[in-house]
């Protein structure tokens, strides 16, 4: 019997090959050419697995799916990407693949938190344009070592991040978290607990890792923003409306702000030129955080193994309590 698997993510000649390397024998992969609708019911009638990612599977996608008897999301922020009460009503498990993920997002955010403070982007194409900036930036230019950190949100990602903080020798490494952290975590990440108006008010950088909920949407608003610290650079690669964009623009409009790094958006993908192209102190990614190739092998070997444990009427591994 051979399983048929719909990646429900746009994917160029390139990732295919590396999917398909990692697919084991029984499996037979789809994918989505176009994106719209009628592709999208016609992809789904026969799937029996569907492999999501940023792309949302919605309530009408899981109805559209007679056969479908598992979902699994290549990464970990499933709570803005699944209907969940659909799955959970046809009792259609779900899983999530956070191997790789963390890392994958901590590093990106050290290199946005880089890149914003020295402005790497902008210098990068002033000088293919063969525009020398040898003292432009020096005025204005920082880095890690000294600065304070803020991370909002100290989950997998967010300890990732500590973790690789510590080398930078930072003044400081303050963290905010629904959860309480053992303090023996607290100590080997050389991080300290703050209220969260404590920590955005005393943060050189602002970090998110947090998923995207009722409690998160805009929690960076015009009032937050108000309350940093003047010239902080905030860093963004967890969800895109947990941060207000038009607040942000605002904000380094006026200055207050000291620049900006952005994987993820309130609406994407982003169309046209992003608002925030003009912008010297902006860095921009398009919510490609985790996705290294390294990585992507990973997490497909990861999700094939946890269809083929299925499959065979075994556990599946990290599933979603639904």
């Amino acid at each position: 019997m051979t399983v048929r698997v719909l990646y429900f993510v746009p994917a160029d000649a390139n990732l295919r090959g590396l999917i398909e390397q990692e697919m084991p024998e029984g499996f037979e992969i789809v994918y989505l050419e176009t994106g719209d609708d009628a592709e999208v019911r016609e992809r789904l009638a026969d799937a029996e697995v569907v492999l999501i990612g940023a792309k949302r599977l919605e309530a009408w996608h899981v109805e559209a799916a007679p056969k479908l008897r598992l979902v699994l999301h290549q990464g970990v922020g499933y709570h803005d990407t699944v209907a969940t009460t659909a799955l959970r009503d046809r009792q259609i498990p779900l899983a999530i693949t956070p191997g790789g993920t963390p890392e994958g997002v901590a590093e990106h955010t050290i290199m946005m938190m880089l890149a914003v403070g020295r402005r790497l982007a902008w210098q990068d194409s002033e000088l293919r344009a063969g525009r020398w900036h040898s003292n432009t930036v020096r005025a204005e230019a920082r880095g890690l070592g000294g600065a304070n950190v803020g991370i909002i949100g100290l989950g997998r990602i967010g300890k990732q991040v500590a973790r690789r903080l510590i080398p930078f020798e930072c003044g400081r490494v303050a963290y905010h978290d629904i959860l309480d952290m053992d303090p023996a975590v607290e100590h080997a990440l050389r991080v300290e607990r703050l209220p969260f108006d404590e920590l955005i008010a005393s943060s050189d950088f602002v970090t998110l890792h947090v998923p995207l909920t009722d409690l998160t949407r805009h929690m960076i608003d015009a009032e937050a923003i108000a309350a940093m610290k003047d010239g902080a650079i905030l860093i963004n690669c967890a969800r895109g409306p947990v941060v207000s964009e038009p607040a942000l623009l605002d904000g380094l409009t006026s200055g207050k702000l000291g620049g900006a790094g952005l994987d993820v958006f309130e609406i994407e993908p982003v169309v046209g030129p992003s608002p925030f192209a003009p912008f010297r102190n902006v860095v921009l990614t398009p919510h490609n955080a985790p996705g290294t190739r390294d990585i992507m092998h990973r997490k497909f070997r990861q999700m094939f193994a946890n269809a083929d444990r299925f499959f065979r009427g075994q556990s599946l591994e990290d599933k979603v309590d639904l």
